[in-house]
């Protein structure tokens, strides 16, 4: 069997064969006649094989290359990202109600209204109102009159009442200092009157005695001076004896009137000293008297004192009048507030949503009426999986894309991450004691606020939203 000839080899002595031309034929056999050509042995076929494979080796590398670079592209751009489409828009909505009941006669807003704070939404019928409160101030006018009168009452009955106690306190002592006076002239009349009249009693037997002493002395002397005289008269007596028998007669005259003078001084202090017992009978009836004025005068006091107990029964009707005056103003108080609750304002401003009232309506208090949607904060809740959240932090920067706005980017920061899995504040949350446990992934939501930039106008509540954290960048 003839050798094949090998691709690329030539035999000794001959030439290698000259390359192809452009229809297939080599080089070397061009412009020769067919029977004087070379025969081509396939060394023309190799060697456009060669350069397809070597073009798709380039391509392949290439194509390698611009992967390689989009996927280190994308690690770049995409690590430490925390992407979820599990968000929507959230916000504080304002559920209107009111606090009395009534009948609404006119509604000032319409629904998507945008409303300031302050500004009327609702009114109630307020005429019963209006008459509760005309009536209460008309209790309070009367409560304000009771408490006048009885403070009047109170300060008149004080004051009489501290006059009486005044005026009998000041009759007591008056009528304290008599008693023991009277008293002490009683036990000295009682002492002294006995010892008075027997002292005088005996001054008077005594002065008795002299008078009669006397008596005779004088009889005596009288009867010596007639002798004398006789005897003068006779020549048998000197007149010198007479005189002198004269002059003692005179002497003794004059004793016996001074004995009678005694006698008539001692009887009189004997009359005087039995006097003394009456008066003795009348200290002690003063005594009496000044016991039963000073016992008026405790009786006065006492019953002066017992006017206080008025006083204190006037203070307490005062009390108990205040107390129902200060009623009747709560009374008015409440029937004031609830006459402004006839108007229902807005807490804040916002957008009306969910408006269920129509005017001539009876409503109820605390019956939903509308909700008010507040602008101004708005915020995302995207609710993360738990194995996502380890890089995520508070402050960490945010890109918000809002399935009804496209084209536009919001950012914002997170603001807070829960503390409970959505699972958990579920109305059913799940009981993995009881029967088979299937390991789920859960969901944490995480709130994030939008930049103020981004606020205005504010998006509405409840919109889908893609959200992207950067956690390659610190949080606060």
């Amino acid at each position: 069997m003839p050798d094949e000839p090998v691709q690329g080899r030539t035999e000794p002595g001959r030439r290698a064969p000259a390359a192809p031309d452009g229809d297939g034929m080599s080089t070397a056999n061009a412009g020769r006649p067919a029977e004087h050509r070379t025969p081509d042995i396939g060394f023309h076929a190799l060697q456009p094989r060669w350069r397809t494979g070597r073009i798709v080796l380039l391509i392949a590398a290439a194509v390698v290359l611009v992967l390689l670079g989009a996927a280190l592209r994308y690690l770049r751009l995409n690590a430490g990202l925390v992407r979820t489409d599990n968000a929507h828009t959230a916000g504080d909505i304002a559920p209107i109600s009111s606090r009395v009941p009534g009948i609404v006669i006119k509604v000032g807003v319409d629904e998507n209204d945008f409303v300031k704070a302050g500004a009327v939404l609702v009114e109630l019928d307020p005429t019963d109102y209006r008459l509760a409160l005309v009536h209460a101030k008309a209790e309070l006018a009367t409560a304000r009159a009771q408490v006048e009168a009885a403070r009047a009452a109170l300060e008149a009955e004080g004051q009489q009442s501290r006059a009486a106690v005044i005026a009998a306190r000041s009759a007591l002592k008056a009528a304290e200092p008599h008693l023991p006076q009277a008293q002490a002239q009683l036990r000295m009349g009682e002492q002294m009157t006995p010892a008075q009249i027997a002292q005088a009693r005996a001054q008077v037997s005594t002065a008795q005695a002299n008078v009669q002493a006397a008596k005779a002395d004088l009889d005596t002397a009288g009867r010596t001076v007639e002798r004398d005289r006789a005897l003068a008269s006779q020549g048998a007596m000197s007149a010198q004896q007479v005189d002198t028998d004269t002059t003692a007669y005179e002497a003794t005259k004059a004793r016996y009137q001074a004995a009678q003078d005694a006698l008539r001084q001692a009887r009189d202090a004997l009359v005087a000293a039995e006097a003394s017992r009456e008066q003795v009978a009348m200290s002690r009836h003063n005594v009496d008297v000044q016991r039963g004025v000073i016992s008026q005068a405790q009786a006065q006091v006492q019953q002066a004192t017992a006017g206080e107990t008025i006083v204190q029964q006037r203070a307490r009707e005062l009390a108990v009048a205040a107390a129902r005056a200060a009623d009747a103003a709560v009374a008015v108080e409440v029937a004031e507030v609830n006459l402004s609750r006839t108007t229902v304002h807005a807490p804040a401003d916002g957008w009306v949503t969910n408006r269920t009232i129509q005017i001539g309506q009876v409503i109820q208090p605390n019956q939903p009426l509308l909700s008010l949607t507040l602008s101004r904060h708005i915020w995302v809740v995207a609710n993360i999986k738990e194995t996502q959240l380890a890089g995520i932090r508070v402050g960490a920067p945010v890109r918000i894309a809002v399935d009804a706005i496209r084209g536009r980017g919001f950012r914002g920061r997170v603001e807070s991450i829960g503390t409970a899995t959505g699972s958990t504040t579920a109305l059913l949350p799940p009981d993995n004691a009881t029967g088979n446990f299937i390991k789920v992934v859960q969901f944490v939501p995480v709130r994030i606020a939008l930049d103020p930039a981004d606020s205005d106008p504010p998006l509405a509540i409840g919109l889908s939203c893609e959200v992207v954290i950067d956690t390659r960048t610190p949080g606060r």
